[in-house]
């Protein structure tokens, strides 16, 4: 059976609707018993043999002739066939929610154009980047490293939420260089609200700055010194970001600590009893600033540390307002 290429689709006649498109879900129909096929689709067919070549050229001289791109987005169609997926490039599917998705991808034993949709897929090579407006969505991303093998994510944005609202009475605190102290503070200010740290074998308690600022905020702190300009020093325009974020998270019933030793800005608890009973921390998060662009390394090197940990990635993504966009992104296996 041959192909020919018409318009940058490849037309294939004779009973290729019934042969390719009933009964295994490749192409579009058009006229009679003729369909249209993606170059991926194409190329897979070429592969298989199930198609001889395509305007005299074999599978070799097919894929050479194609763009840049093709590889990555041909490795992964061969991926997701392997695995037992139907799926449908974006250039012939009308139920594309993105100019960013290539390929529909359905549920095992469905297939196009009835079938349930499990993935909007967005393919991207190891040294592509993503800008953080393109991180939004239902999409999931397949990214393709140099050797061909296939790493996918799910990128989602959530409202997180938790289940521990509290406010500790007033108290006074002494502004040090990076942190502020609370001498001998009511037990509750660290075991009911789980801030700041106490210092060893002492009652007396330190605070970040950025839970400072935020207790200050609120009327449960009063500090001798100027707490948010000490942060700005040490910090910039990033203090006022991650306080923005702190302050969101902790007004949403969630508790943040640092994530310094995990490489973030924030471990986030949903709840916890005491520090002897802590829970295990759920997320943790990220604070990026709106414009930032995302290299693939960057997303794979955040989601494997948190993973690792049993903890979820979540990227904060601010502009500077009280907006906030919360993007969940997990690795996921087909």
């Amino acid at each position: 059976m041959e192909g020919h290429l018409s318009n940058g689709v490849v037309v294939v006649g004779e009973d290729a609707k019934q042969r390719f498109h009933d009964s295994r879900g490749y192409g579009v129909p058009k006229k009679d018993n003729e369909i249209e096929l993606d170059p991926v689709e194409a190329a897979h067919l070429l592969l298989r043999r199930d198609l001889n070549t395509v305007d005299g050229m074999d599978f070799i001289q097919f894929v050479s002739a194609q763009k840049p791109d093709f590889s990555a987005h041909f490795s992964t169609y061969l991926d997701l066939r392997f695995r037992g997926f139907h799926l449908t490039p974006a250039s012939t599917s009308n139920n594309i929610s993105s100019a960013n998705i290539d390929f529909i991808v359905y549920e095992r034993g469905t297939k196009p154009p009835e079938g349930v949709i499990k993935y909007e897929l967005r393919v991207i090579g190891e040294r592509s980047t993503i800008p953080e407006n393109e991180l939004v969505g239902e999409c999931a991303l397949a990214i393709v490293d140099e050797e061909g093998e296939l790493t996918y994510f799910n990128t989602t944005e959530i409202n997180p939420n938790g289940k521990k609202q509290f406010l500790p009475p007033p108290s006074h605190g002494i502004l040090l260089t990076d942190k502020v102290l609370l001498q001998n503070p009511d037990p509750i200010f660290h075991k009911d609200g789980f801030f700041g740290q106490h210092i060893p074998n002492t009652p007396h308690i330190q605070l970040s700055l950025v839970e400072a600022v935020y207790l200050c905020n609120c009327g449960s702190l009063s500090i001798d010194g100027d707490v948010l300009s000490q942060g700005r020093n040490i910090e910039g325009d990033l203090f006022d970001h991650r306080l923005s974020v702190y302050t969101a998270l902790r007004e949403r019933g969630l508790i943040p600590k640092t994530g310094f030793k995990f490489g973030f800005d924030f471990r986030v608890y949903q709840d916890f009893n005491t520090d002897e009973n802590m829970f295990h921390s759920e997320y943790l998060v990220k604070v990026v600033k709106s414009g930032h662009i995302f290299s693939t390394k960057e997303l794979s090197l955040n989601v494997r540390l948190a993973a690792g940990v049993r903890k979820r990635t979540l990227f904060a993504i601010v502009d500077g307002s009280s907006n906030i966009r919360w993007v969940l992104v997990e690795r996921v296996t087909p």
